[in-house]
């Protein structure tokens, strides 16, 4: 009796998370205005009050000007979870968005706003304005169908489209990136080395500039669109675009508009950005000098220190590989230990690196934390959960100064050597933040980069004897990642405000600034040990970022003035007082959504529906399914329900038609499923841990029969069954594959707990471990023992695992908790009795080398080649009943593997292979093709 797919994808499909960006745990309450509830943990109130009226102003501005009015409230949930500035939006069940109350604190292209949760609200309302916008065909779909994700057309288009506006607005109305020196760089660099095609900034790229592409590339194109040809054409297209059930149609909708299709306006785009950048925008008198590179990892490698000696620690924030603390002594670059990505450092002479990078601090929250590298590279965890995402040492090296997040607040605190709490030395109001803070090596002085509402990033002193900051800089610009001079009298800083980040020197006893840069694109986080010393900084470049140095420093004569920078003086929202309640899950879980669902085969017609729902913090989450056999006048589906994404419970009917020798019906054969799960995960950056344990009982008797047909008995199949997951692989922005760990799977089941037709227990591990060979090549190993007692339900060897399931391109399955006995073995088809028994051994070799990065695709249909790689396999593999297999049946083959990118939103590994099996009569040459990797 085989256990059917729905029990396998309900028992996974609820319980594959690590960690939900929503922590359920806390006491959440609701304020409710007129457009909006706002969701925020106990402690949280005046957040909401100033969110609800952020909201409410954003609401007023971007109505009009997307020229829609959503017909519900929109959820918006304020998550203070994770220590990264970010957000996100969706129109899916009902409009609902996730603002993350940490603001930006370095400059990676979010960091020119005045007030943080300003920018980011416009953005993510204008993201819900657009996806949510509908009419005609479009809207008369939804009101049949409701809020199912095929009826908001304009969610079906690129990122870049979606992104792009978001940011146009966030920009035009605060301030955001489309203002930032930081983009017009890079659009420069862009530029200069030829503008990607549509066909690729339409795909989640991995090539520079990755994440940033869509909002770069998107902000722009919409300041050329307005530019040209005004925004009332924006509207237009946005406008018909919502009534377009022809999902994908990018082309069909920009002609029908403006009788051009989108290859013709991207090269109008090109001209129009070769025409804004084409002056050299150069600083000073002479040519650029960009120095020389010391670090070649591009990408994100931005984070490093400099000490007397000349050593350079720096983090190597890699694509192929994982991100580590090197260092750089007498020209040779040592690898000391990994860490995690987007960590950060300080470094004293005497006691040591300090690093702080972000880990799990339970199953929902991610900080950032400090860890100390002694000399002997033994690194030690000193705080735990403590959101410290700037630390330095002092002078001396016998204390800590760290930064410390409070509530999406800056406060300055001291820690001794240990990482214990001294005293809080000062707390920010007002969404002030402060970062990249440096101890003065002369005096009890901190300097750092502290932005204030509506002034920007300034360079500022602390004094530690008065607890009063003292000014560097008081400007509207960017200034922003300051350090001393060996003396302490100079401090070194960046600022963009000749219209690029370049290298700034502050003379403290002189009142003096010189400018000490002139790079071409942008220049970051200065290092300068004294006047005669080389000048270290990071610059930006055509990959991203790397460690430059220039042995020759001098002052810079500057030969034009400043540019000036817009302020947003806009913002003074009037602030209104609101009530708040509990909240209450069942207000958002009514079903907003359902759609037909048809099976047709010789034997069956089944018309049925099926619906989904959750509440507004994705706490509760069911789904119902009903289905009719027109043919046959049964009945089949199920539900289930999930709580806090770790308790499952639920049920499904369904049922299977068997016809005799002439095709003609027998019987059928009716199986009902019982099933519930408890998860328990315990995530991490590098590795997590997961126990589940879980109960399925299934029933399978005679349904409908022929008068001729005998009956057949009916089975049970009661499974209780726990499982242990370890995972510690690692996958990079430019992985092929896993590498650099292990996925380790342990279950143990029974039958024997209640009233089964099987009886016996199963073990199965299933250990697979992944090796870097370097340059992108994987060595695979997969070792999978099943062991049965008694009379279990038997394994089975054989095929490809290529059921080829559409609904794999929207949600991969994977494997169930219970009831798996199916196992791939490449070369042998499915079914043969010599590869069925109640033990299995299966060993598995990989070869997995890199093909191509290759990034193109079309805008219709929209389907796109990110990259493709390779693999050769050898593998041998077992069935049996006794101690050990008498047998072992083998093969090899050759798989190429393809990520493509579908629907502008999906990417889903595609496997095309050929496999042969060495047994005669038994193995055959085989070509196959699969969704999902191998293992």
């Amino acid at each position: 009796m085989g256990l059917r797919i729905i029990i396998k994808t309900c028992l996974l499909l609820f319980t594959s998370f690590t960690a939900l960006a929503i922590d359920p745990q806390l006491d959440w309450k609701t304020l409710e205005t007129d457009n909006f509830y706002i969701h925020y943990p106990d402690g949280y109130k005046s957040y909401s009050i100033r969110v609800a009226n952020i909201a409410r102003n954003a609401h007023h501005k971007l109505q009009p000007l997307i020229e829609w009015q959503p017909l519900e409230k929109t959820h918006l949930i304020i998550s203070d979870h994770a220590d990264f500035a970010n957000g996100y939006a969706t129109p899916n069940h009902f409009n609902r968005s996730v603002i993350f109350l940490t603001p930006p604190d370095t400059a990676t292209g979010i960091e020119d706003y005045d007030d943080w949760l300003t920018t980011l609200i416009l953005h993510e309302y204008t993201h819900i304005l657009h996806l949510d916008k509908s009419h005609g065909l479009a809207a008369f779909m939804r009101k049949v169908f409701g809020r199912h994700f095929l009826m908001f057309p304009n969610s079906m288009q690129p990122g870049w489209l979606i992104e792009g506006l978001a940011t146009y607005h966030e920009t035009n109305i605060a301030t955001g990136r489309g203002q930032s020196s930081l983009f017009q760089s890079m659009m420069r660099a862009e530029l200069e080395q030829g503008l990607k095609p549509v066909s690729q900034v339409n795909l989640p790229m991995r090539s520079w500039p990755m994440g940033s592409s869509s909002y770069l590339y998107g902000v722009y194109f919409y300041e050329f669109m307005v530019d040209a040809y005004g925004y009332e054409i924006i509207q237009t297209l946005i406008r018909e675009y919502s009534d377009n059930l022809i999902p994908f149609s990018i082309n069909a909708n920009a002609k029908r508009v403006l009788k051009k299709d989108m290859e013709e306006l991207w090269r109008e785009f090109e001209i129009y950005l070769e025409k804004r950048f084409k002056k050299d925008q150069s600083v000073g008198i002479g040519m650029h000098n960009n120095g020389r590179k010391i670090t070649s990892t591009g990408y994100h490698t931005d984070q490093y220190s400099v000490i007397n000696n000349g050593s350079i620690y720096y983090i190597k924030d890699q694509v192929y590989d994982h991100a580590s603390l090197n260092v750089i002594e007498n020209g040779e670059d040592r690898y000391l230990i990994n860490v995690n990505s987007q960590s950060r450092l300080d470094v004293h002479k005497e006691q040591g690196v300090l690093i702080m990078q972000p880990d799990f601090c339970d199953e929902y929250n991610i900080n950032y934390d400090i860890y100390k590298l002694d000399k002997r590279n033994q690194i030690k965890r000193i705080t735990y959960c403590g959101r410290y995402r700037s630390a330095a040492w002092s002078g001396n090296g016998q204390s800590i100064y760290a930064v410390k997040l409070v509530k999406g607040e800056s406060w300055l605190v001291q820690l001794d050597i240990q990482g214990k709490l001294v005293g809080v030395l000062w707390k920010g109001v007002n969404s002030e933040v402060v970062s990249q803070i440096k101890h003065s090596p002369t005096e009890e002085k901190l300097v750092a980069a502290v932005q204030r509402l509506n002034k920007g990033w300034n360079i500022e002193e602390f004094d530690l004897a008065s607890g009063q900051w003292l000014q560097v800089t008081d400007d509207s610009h960017l200034d922003m990642y300051p350090s001393y001079s060996e003396d302490g009298n100079k401090i070194l800083y960046s600022s963009d405000r000749l219209g690029k980040f370049q290298i700034y020197r502050f003379n403290k006893d002189k009142k003096m600034t010189e400018l000490l840069t002139n790079v071409s694109y942008a220049a970051f986080s200065p290092v300068q040990l004294n006047k005669d010393s080389s000048l270290y900084y990071v610059g930006y470049h055509k990959n991203g970022r790397d460690v430059f140095q220039i042995d020759e420093v001098y002052p810079i004569t500057v030969d034009k003035t400043e540019y000036t920078k817009r302020i947003n003086s806009d913002e003074t929202i009037s602030l209104s007082e609101y009530t708040s309640s509990e909240y209450s899950a069942l207000q958002s879980m009514r079903p907003r959504w359902w759609f037909p669902s048809i099976q047709l085969d010789e034997e069956q017609t089944e018309l049925g529906f099926v619906t989904t729902a959750h509440d507004a913090l994705s706490s509760h989450f069911y789904r119902f399914n009903l289905r009719y056999d027109t043919e046959n006048d049964w009945i089949s589906g199920g539900a289930s329900y999930v709580y806090r994404n770790r308790y499952v419970m639920g049920y499904q009917r369904t049922t299977n038609v068997i016809v005799d020798q002439e095709n003609e019906f027998a019987l059928s054969r009716e199986q009902d499923d019982i099933f519930g799960s408890v998860l328990l995960s315990y995530p991490g950056y590098d590795q997590y841990y997961r126990f589940q344990f879980g109960v399925l009982l299934s029933r399978e008797k005679d349904g409908e029969r022929d008068v001729n047909i005998s009956s057949f008995p009916e089975l049970r199949d009661n499974l209780f069954g726990v499982s242990f997951n370890y995972g510690s692989t690692s996958r990079y922005i430019r992985s092929i594959s896993e590498t650099d760990g292990a996925k380790v799977r342990v279950i143990a089941e029974s039958s024997d707990i209640y009233n089964s037709d099987f009886s016996g227990e199963i073990y199965t591990l299933d250990w697979k471990q992944f090796i870097s060979l370097g340059s992108q090549h994987v060595m695979a190993v997969r070792i999978v023992q099943g062991y049965g007692t008694e009379k279990p339900e038997k394994f089975r060897l054989g095929g490809e695992l290529n059921d080829y399931n559409l609904l794999d391109l929207i949600e991969t399955t994977g494997d169930p908790l219970l009831g798996k006995r199916k196992y791939s073995l490449r070369g042998y088809k499915e079914g043969l009795p010599e590869l069925s028994g109640r033990r299995i051994r299966l060993a598995t070799v990989e070869w997995r080398f890199p093909g191509q990065l290759v990034e193109r695709g079309w805008m219709t249909p929209p389907v796109g080649l990110i990259q493709w790689s390779g693999k050769i396999f050898a593998e041998t593999g077992a069935a049996y009943e006794a101690s050990s297999p008498e047998k072992y049946y083998s093969s090899f083959g050759l798989e190429l593997d393809a990520d493509v990118n579908l629907f502008y939103g999906i990417t889903t590994r595609m496997r095309l292979g050929f496999a042969h099996g060495y047994d005669e009569g038994v193995g055959e040459e085989r070509i196959y093709f699969s969704l999902g990797a191998s293992f």
